[in-house]
């Protein structure tokens, strides 16, 4: 019968040990590396949910409401974890069709409405990003994305 060599009975451990160490560090990267996927995602689509929240203002007049729009596209567009914790909407009129209109070189139309649709997101609000470890220290506190339309009044 062989006998066992004695330094494999002193290295048995060593794995168990060295995985230990290394376990929280994987662990971490894997967070981040879901985490930032995530933020990116939202991101993008909080993007698109103000541009089509434009585009429906600016294909429909004033009859519509951005805010519908972009939470349409945002419901379809995100997992029910992430969506609707966070996400806000704001529509202001600016400083009149003239300014705006010179903007996109449409002149001084008074029939003309320049309407600028911003959305924000909050980390912090959405339970599935904020759980995430050192997502307050890692990730950015808030995202914007903000579209601007001239559209005809239809009013």
């Amino acid at each position: 019968m062989a006998r066992p060599n004695p330094a494999f009975k002193r290295q048995r451990g060593a794995q168990l040990v060295e995985f230990a160490l290394i376990l929280p560090i994987l662990l971490t990267v894997t967070f981040l590396i879901v985490g930032y996927s995530a933020v990116f995602m939202v991101q993008h689509t909080l993007s698109s949910a103000v541009s089509q929240g434009a585009r429906a203002v600016a294909v429909a007049g004033s009859t519509t409401s951005p805010e519908v729009a972009a939470r349409q596209l945002l419901a379809s567009a995100l997992p029910a974890a992430i969506y609707p914790n966070g996400f806000s909407f704001s529509t202001q009129a600016l400083g009149g069709a003239g300014d705006c209109g010179n903007a996109f070189n449409a002149g001084s139309n008074p029939a003309l409405t320049c309407l600028e649709f911003k959305g924000t997101f909050s980390v912090a609000q959405n339970a599935f990003l904020s759980s995430i470890p050192f997502a307050n220290e890692l990730f950015p506190a808030q995202l914007t994305a903000s579209a601007v339309v001239l559209y005809q009044n239809t009013n």
